[in-house]
């Protein structure tokens, strides 16, 4: 025999000689995973502190709401807001 055929034969007598692997059990459907996350960002940010900016935004906030009072004061006192 070659030496090839020799090892051939042997493969199969060791195959042979094992005992056959048990069927694994049926596993039961996993249930769907949720969706991911998104992952945190790595970098820490503080946050930026209030500027003269946006006092002046504020400041003009306030402006604008007591003009529409008093426009709404005067409208009242001539008798042009009637709702029908």
């Amino acid at each position: 025999m070659s030496l090839l055929g020799s090892k051939s034969a042997k493969k199969k007598e060791a195959a042979a000689a094992k005992p056959a692997k048990a069927a694994k059990p049926a596993k039961a459907p996993k249930a769907p995973k949720a969706p991911k996350q998104p992952a945190a960002r790595g970098v820490v940010v503080e946050k930026p502190k209030a500027n003269v900016y946006t006092a002046m935004l504020v400041l003009s906030f306030v402006a604008i709401l007591v003009g529409c009072i008093c426009l709404y004061a005067e409208m009242a006192a001539y008798g042009v807001m009637q709702f029908k």
